[in-house]
């Protein structure tokens, strides 16, 4: 078993997540620890870095800035899109403020509805976190070595592996391909299930 965070460990990790302002962002228990895999970018850049080299049981306090979390907030990932655009069904259930998954013509990423008109809908591609230092209190709990699949994969896959729908960060897995659902914002802990943007 590792004895400490590197690259292809699994980490199980408990956390409290605020912004500048002490309001709590997102929190895991120990008991409900946040499971990710080291080295894969599956949690924002600046807690893996400060996260390398941890054995289980310590405790960190890190502040991570937004150049080093989900960067800063750009005003060109603002788009308006004819409604037209959108089929009906989805049209008509949209609300402000829901995060959709779409092809952005680079691969797949999250967007935020800005605003509805009579129409056009407004899409923002910033994390809902851009532009934001961020502050984790972090416990280490556990470490394992990750599996193969894991790896190719580049996330843990939980306990259950692929012999479950859900595998272990808010990510759908079908036939053996995961990807994380826009509805759920992805990933805790500064997962991959945002957008990361860095210059």
């Amino acid at each position: 078993m590792p004895t400490k965070i590197e690259t292809n460990v699994v980490a199980t990790v408990a956390y409290i997540l605020k912004n500048s302002k002490g309001e709590v962002l997102d929190q895991a228990s120990a008991e409900d620890g946040f499971e990710y895999l080291h080295g894969h970018e599956n949690i924002v850049p600046g807690l893996e870095k400060a996260l390398t080299g941890a054995a289980v049981g310590d405790k960190l306090s890190v502040s991570v800035t937004a150049d080093e979390g989900y960067g800063d907030y750009d005003p060109s990932l603002i788009q308006k899109v004819e409604k037209g655009k959108f089929p009906p069904d989805l049209r008509s259930k949209l609300k402000v403020g829901e995060m959709l998954q779409v092809d952005t013509g680079n691969g797949w990423g999250v967007v935020t509805v800005k605003e509805i008109t009579p129409t056009h809908i407004e899409l923002d591609g910033n994390h809902e976190l851009a532009g934001e230092d961020l502050f984790f209190d972090v416990e280490i709990v556990a470490l394992r070595p990750a599996t193969p699949e894991e790896i190719e994969h580049g996330h843990a896959h939980g306990l259950h592996g692929h012999d479950e729908d859900e595998c272990g960060c808010g990510c759908d897995c079908e036939d053996g391909e995961c990807e994380c659902e826009g509805e759920e914002g992805g990933c805790q802990c500064g997962g991959e299930g945002h957008e990361h943007h860095h210059d």
